[in-house]
Order: structure tokens, then sequence, then C-alpha cells
């Protein structure tokens, strides 16, 4: 892909400018600190683990009983200085242990001595420096329901994940042609998204994504990687650093979203801007977006001034192609469907569609709070036809980018 090497080319010239070692983002090895991390009882009842790192990484939660325990793995973390300094002061927590394991992960346990749930947990990567914080906050639970959440995820998903991302770089290496979708089904794990009736975004979303996939892996030339194929929580940063494994041509988040205020129904398609197109869009974004992330150049060593011209410069060749992918979307969905919202192509600054050199869109697919979009959603044969039209003008647009690329700048 022409950009791609464009951007490194970018990184290379800042290397040179400061003085640094250019490196993608999250490539390099993240480390604890432990001086900066607690886990501590909060005041009105709960546990807070924060836990401060030099970059954002990859991870997920878990918890395993007999005896009970909170396990967060992360993509790989040096854990530092952490075996000599106390960072526990939970009287909830009996200890914790810390190891790298083989299949390149990093754990760290938790033993907790009465039952737990996680209430909330989110990264918050800072822009300007990489780093980022990791808070998990834990509530009481009963034994029954803490027994019936127990479970590793299943490492066979995430290692096929990963044996598919690598494939895909090598693919892209040889310019075999294949053009790659990742499909993002919003949501999933501990954050379910909108719900309703009993029915979670998450779950319908990963319906859709699947059913799309299979749809586009019947045309030739065609691969589709899916940021989950199952129900587990990916932190933002991860989504895109899979888009990025996968060399991907095109990135499309899929989610189904329930407002509380005024009316809303039918299909929207948003593309990627610093100011939303109205206050309900700014307000979609901060409810799907955990963190303000930078991505898709290494911007290490430069400041804020640097950073941003060189994402304009990229965006200036992705952010065209971004444009007419949500037009032909926008045109297909009215035209084969008619479930089109009354605005239906908007702008918001949402985080997942950031990475700079992969043309990306977000569909809110409908409005769970709306009766008749939540029918839809609901219905495997709706389901369907959404995924042909998608599929449809995801090909669409493929050709019509094709025979652009000679007019774009190189």
């Amino acid at each position: 892909m022409i950009l791609v090497r464009t951007i490194w080319v970018f990184s290379v010239l800042l290397m040179l400018a400061h003085g640094a070692t250019a490196q993608t983002k999250l490539s390099a090895q993240a480390r604890l600190d432990p001086y900066k991390s607690s886990i501590d009882d909060k005041l009105f009842g709960g546990t807070e683990i924060f836990l401060s790192l030099s970059q954002g990484v990859p991870y997920r939660l878990f918890t395993l009983g007999n005896p009970m325990r909170l396990v967060v793995e992360f993509s790989i973390l040096d854990f530092g200085d952490l075996a000599t300094v106390d960072i526990n002061k939970s009287k909830h927590v009996q200890r914790f242990e810390f190891s790298e394991l083989q299949n390149g992960w990093s754990r760290f346990v938790m033993y907790l001595d009465t039952p737990m749930a996680v209430d909330a947990a989110g990264m918050v990567i800072k822009p300007e420096t990489s780093h980022a914080d990791l808070m998990i906050r834990l509530t009481q639970s009963t034994i029954d329901a803490f027994a019936a959440g127990v479970g590793a995820p299943d490492d066979a998903l995430r290692d096929a994940l990963r044996q598919d991302q690598s494939a895909r770089l090598v693919a892209n290496d040889t310019d075999d042609g294949v053009f790659v979708v990742v499909l993002d089904p919003g949501h999933g794990g501990i954050d379910p998204g909108a719900e309703a009736g009993g029915i979670k975004e998450a779950e319908l979303m990963l319906q859709l994504a699947r059913r799309l996939r299979d749809l586009l892996r019947r045309a030739d030339g065609v691969d589709v990687i899916l940021t989950r194929d199952y129900d587990a929580f990916v932190p933002l940063e991860e989504r895109i650093s899979i888009a990025h494994a996968a060399a991907a041509d095109v990135f499309i988040s899929l989610h189904a979203d329930k407002v509380t205020e005024g009316i809303a129904q039918g299909a929207t398609v948003y593309t990627l801007a610093e100011t939303a197109t109205d206050e309900a869009s700014a307000k979609l974004a901060e409810r799907h977006d955990r963190a303000e992330i930078l991505t898709g150049v290494d911007l290490t060593g430069a400041d804020d001034e640097v950073a941003g011209v060189l994402l304009d410069l990229a965006r200036q060749d992705t952010q065209p192609r971004s444009e007419s992918l949500a037009e032909i979307f926008v045109a297909a969905l009215s035209r084969d469907l008619d479930i089109i919202e009354s605005r239906p192509h908007r702008r918001a600054n949402f985080s997942v569609l950031k990475a700079a050199d992969i043309p990306s869109i977000l569909i809110e697919a409908g409005f769970m709070s709306s009766k008749k979009d939540l029918a839809n959603l609901s219905s495997e044969e709706w389901q369907e036809q959404f995924a042909a039209t998608l599929g449809n003008a995801i090909l669409e647009w493929h050709a019509y980018d094709q025979a652009q690329a000679p007019l774009r700048r190189h």
C-alpha cells in the first residue's frame, strides 16, 4: 500500500530530525511503572486497580475460581520493579502475581478474599506521550454470580487471529492484490454497548459482521478479518492495531446505538472530523470512545505541531477515500433498503476512525431505541439483506477506488 510506505518515510524523517529511533506505535514492549500504580479500596465501597504504563498495549480481563482470582493479560508487558514495590493496599486483594507467558502475553493475577465483579475498565492513552493508564473498578458480588462468570477466553481464537494478521502482513509485502477488509463489531465482553429488551448491541453487531464477512469472502481476491470473533472486550487501540497488522485496505466499524433524547431511526454513516456535524454526533462519539489515540505513524519525540502536520499529510489521501466510501454506502442503503436516517452521512471525532493510513467509516446500522430498527436488527432475514447491501457497496467502492488510484498523490 503506497500510503503506508509514505507514512514510513515521514517517520524516518522525523527520526532524523529528533535523533530518536523510529518505531511503530505499540511495537516496543510497554513497561509498568509500579511507583505510579496502586490497588486500593475506595471510601464508599469497591476496589480500584490503577496501572501506569509507558505506552498503550492490548489487554483483556477475566476471572478464575478455586481460588477466586482476577486476571489481567497484556500483549507483552515488562513489569519492571514491581517485585520490590508494594502497590497493594486493598483488604480484598490477598496478594498478586505476575509473569510472562509463552504465548506472547504477560499476566497479572490478583487473588481475592471475596467475590467481586468488574464494574468498569478502561485504558486512557495520552496522545502527546503515548503513556497509558489502565483503571479497573471492582464491586462486591455474590458467590453464585462470580462462579457464573469465571473462565479464560479461548486462546485458540486469539492465536488464530494473530496468525491471520501475520499472514496478511506477508500478503501485503508480496503485493498479491488481495483486498483486505477489517470489520469491527462494536463493543463486546464487559462492554455490551446499548441494550433493549434483553438484546445487546455487541451481540447483534457480531452477528452482522460474521454475515458480512462470509458474503465478502465469496468474492474473488477479498479477505476479511474481524477485530473480534467472539464476545470479548477489545480496547480501541487494539482494534486499530489489528487493522494495521492485517495491512487493511479499509476499516468498517459496526454499531447500533440507543438514544435517550428525541427520536432517531434508520442507518447512519460516519466519517472522521475534528468537529462533529451536530451535537447528537458529538455525544455519540463520546459514548463510543474509550481513549484518545493517535495512530498510523511514529510520533516518538514529536511535538504537537509536527505530529499534526504528519497526520494531516496522511489524511489528505485517506480522508477523501473515506468520504467516497461513505457516500457509496449511503446511496446503496437508500436504493436497496430505504432505511436511511434523515441526515445519513455525518461526521464526528471517533477515535476508532483515527488510523491515518486506512480509509475508515463507522456505520450505525440502526437505533435500538426505535422499535422498528430493533425488530430489523434482531431479524436474521433483515441482517442478511443489510449484509448483502453493505458487501456490494464495499466491492463497488473498491472498484471505484482502484480506478482513482492513478490520480492520487504518491
